[in-house]
């Protein structure tokens, strides 16, 4: 059996999620991955940045290292916190809709019931206007501040707010190419023109521009980037570097003086290379001594590729926590970690979203916050009312969540 196949008997590869996602060149840079550009300065009041499938004890181990020097700052001068999440098999649309508005999804109008014209209570439809709450972005926008909001789940068709919207990355290029509403993809319209070139996919963007994510020293090296192995990589250094550089774009021009941007690629990148960091699933395969050897030559050559994704991450968080102001908060917030491979009572691993744990976890730094706290473990649908007290945001009178006040700095 290929090696291709065995790791399709694993059903490691999320296809629902690599599949409608594609990249376009961008220059490599010295370790081989897409060039990171240079924050331009800027004056956000508040950035709040999103990592899809952040496990919190990868960051930990890194930081521990000496690696990811742009979190271990924002820890280092901030408060950090976790919290259960909603479950491991609950639509992320819903997920990261509840880490906005602080609410219930049977609350929120996303995720929860609706009565339908026959006077049957049925599943609510998971898009932005089914949502009978306000999120963050829509708060700002009534007290006057404009927001832009970029690749969060639950975000298409985007809406009409106070500043810019563009959809999730791998519905947007899946759209574009079947030539859908671009009134859909970016609001408003206008700006379609000038940030759809910055929405990259997949057709040049090359194994060499990958280097920094493999071991090149390994037997196989480059050659190990072939198949879904390639396509996820590609795919997801396009979706973060797309979101990136819209951010960039946004804040350069000041248009908008705050930022919700979601990465997706962490997420992404785990489910596909987690058992070449963690091999227990692999060494439980049956297989012969040619495969048990080309297995082997992807373990050494893929086995830091999980890590590495998060050294990468950590240069896109520097980008983005770079455009607040001196003044500003920064805050990064996860939907769920990973628990590795569980085995079954059969032996068998158990993929997709049983590879999740069920904690979450969420970093603060600005003024309001006190610097090196931690908050006490919680709940999901208290991530947004901390985030509006450390942002110093007045929330709706009823939420499901509840601040994090042992975090805070009181005003006097």
């Amino acid at each position: 059996m290929k090696v291709e196949k065995i790791l399709i008997a694993l059903v490691i590869v999320v296809l629902a999620v690599t599949a409608i996602i594609t990249v376009v060149k961008v220059t490599g840079g010295e370790d081989g991955l897409p060039a990171v550009a240079t924050p331009e300065a800027s004056d956000m009041s508040l950035v709040v940045i999103g990592i899809q499938g952040l496990e919190a004890s990868i960051v930990e181990r890194l930081t521990a290292d000496g690696r990811l020097p742009n979190l271990a700052r924002l820890m280092a001068g901030g408060a950090t916190g976790s919290f259960e999440t909603l479950g491991r098999h609950v639509d992320a649309r819903i997920t990261w809709t509840s880490l906005v508005t602080g609410m219930l999804p049977e609350n929120q109008g996303v995720g929860g019931k609706k009565l339908s014209h026959r006077g049957e209570m049925v599943d609510a439809p998971l898009v932005p206007k089914s949502r009978t709450v306000g999120t963050l972005w829509t708060l700002l926008a009534d007290a006057g501040e404009p927001c832009g909001v970029l690749g969060w789940p639950g975000t298409w068709p985007v809406e009409e707010v106070d500043g810019v919207m563009v959809g999730p990355h791998s519905t947007y290029v899946l759209e574009r190419k079947h030539r859908g509403a671009q009134t859909d993809a970016i609001h408003p319209p206008a700006l379609y023109e000038r940030l759809d070139p910055l929405m990259l996919d997949q057709t040049n963007f090359t194994r060499r521009d990958l280097s920094g994510l493999v071991n090149l020293d390994s037997a196989l090296g480059l050659e190990s980037l072939i198949g879904q192995n390639y396509i996820v990589l590609a795919t997801a250094c396009a979706a973060d570097r797309s979101m990136v550089d819209v951010a960039t774009a946004l804040a350069t021009e000041g248009s908008v003086r705050n930022l919700f941007v979601c990465l997706a690629g962490t997420d992404a990148v785990s489910q596909r290379f987690w058992h070449y960091m963690e091999t227990e699933a692999i060494e439980r395969l049956e297989v012969g001594e040619s495969e048990r050897r080309l297995l082997q030559g992807q373990i050494e050559a893929l086995g830091e590729t999980v890590e590495r994704y998060y050294d990468h991450v950590d240069e896109l968080v520097e980008e983005l926590a770079g455009f607040a102001s001196d003044g500003g908060t920064v805050v990064v917030i996860t939907d769920h970690g990973y628990r590795g491979i569980p085995i079954d009572a059969a032996g068998m691993p158990m993929v997709g979203t049983n590879m999740h744990s069920e904690d979450g976890l969420w970093i603060a730094s600005g003024p309001r916050v006190k610097a090196g706290a931690t908050a006490s473990h919680g709940k999901l649908i208290d991530v947004a009312p901390t985030i509006m007290a450390a942002a110093g945001v007045e929330a709706p009178a009823q939420l499901d969540g509840e601040a994090h006040e042992e975090i805070i700095v009181l005003r006097r």
